[in-house]
């Protein structure tokens, strides 16, 4: 899986990418099913300078769809925890949904 970090009105933190790579890890468990170069990661991590608070987004792009979370929390290290949360819920819910389908086209498929 392909992952890139971008920094947005904050320094860029070394911590900030260590934890981002290892939550990135245990997303990239879980998708198996597709090949390495099907799927990437793009995280954006901004600081709201006016409400003191952080704002993790992160786009999985996959062949059967795109998924997209947005959480913000008073650290960074709670914003990443929120959205990657949030992803792999959906993650979790596209991979229930495509295997209902693959289901349901086998069963209606006429059998030889």
């Amino acid at each position: 899986m392909k992952t890139t970090l971008v920094f947005s009105h904050m320094e860029e933190s070394a911590l900030a990418r260590g934890a981002f790579l290892e939550k990135s890890g245990k997303i990239a468990k879980h998708l198996k099913r597709f090949k390495d170069d099907q799927a990437a990661l793009h995280g954006a991590l901004d600081k709201n300078p006016h409400k003191e608070e952080f704002q993790a987004s992160l786009t999985l792009y996959l062949p059967t769809t795109t998924l997209h979370v947005r959480e913000s929390g008073p650290e960074y290290g709670a914003a990443f925890n929120k959205a990657f949360l949030a992803l792999a819920r959906q993650l979790k819910e596209h991979k229930d949904k495509l295997t209902r389908e693959k289901r349901r086209v086998a069963r209606h498929s006429p059998k030889p």
